[in-house]
């Protein structure tokens, strides 16, 4: 019979002995979102950012990216009122919780100029603050806005689109 010696083993294989021992492989359901947004696979990417939120409530990351699978590459004006009102909230929390989370801001401001053309408005031309927002914005996930939010007429998303082409230019363009 083998003898063990469980305090000196590592944390990974502990957690794969748990593993086949409880059965079901080890989903790393960060990169099973990520994977399932670049598809956009939206239902996947949905399921897996709430797993990574379950162990991880406050992970700003999975926070945003799942304002963003819920908008399900679509149009802010295609959805009712309460959600997006929904989804607006989770972004304020997002921000009142991590305040330098400036993509987070940039896509309130973007589903706002989406809204206003709902009700036939215009969006107004940024603000020097909205430039100066959208300056921050980590270029990773600016690409995410530009890729799953399609509200061309956003001022604000513009904006985001020019100042991304000038830091570094895409390997693969996408129209939405």
């Amino acid at each position: 019979m083998a003898d063990f010696h469980i305090g000196s083993q590592r944390a990974d294989l502990i957690q794969n002995a748990d593993t086949i021992i409880n059965g079901g492989p080890l989903v790393d359901h960060r990169a099973a979102a990520a994977a399932a947004l670049e598809a956009r696979d939206y239902e996947t990417a949905i399921g897996h950012l709430k797993r990574v939120l379950e162990r991880e409530p406050g992970d700003g990351a999975a926070r945003f990216q799942l304002v963003l699978a819920a908008l399900r590459g679509r149009h802010p004006d295609r959805y009712g009122t309460r959600q997006i009102q929904g989804l607006t909230e989770r972004l304020v929390r997002l921000v009142t919780d991590e305040p330098d989370c400036h993509h987070a801001k940039v896509l309130a401001l973007i589903i706002n100029d989406g809204l206003l053309t709902r009700g036939s408005g215009r969006p107004s031309p940024p603000t020097a603050d909205t430039r100066r927002l959208v300056s921050l914005v980590d270029p990773e996930r600016g690409r995410e806005i530009l890729d799953h939010v399609p509200v061309p007429e956003s001022r604000t998303r513009g904006l985001l689109d020019r100042r991304l082409r000038r830091v570094t230019p895409r390997s693969t363009s996408r129209e939405n």
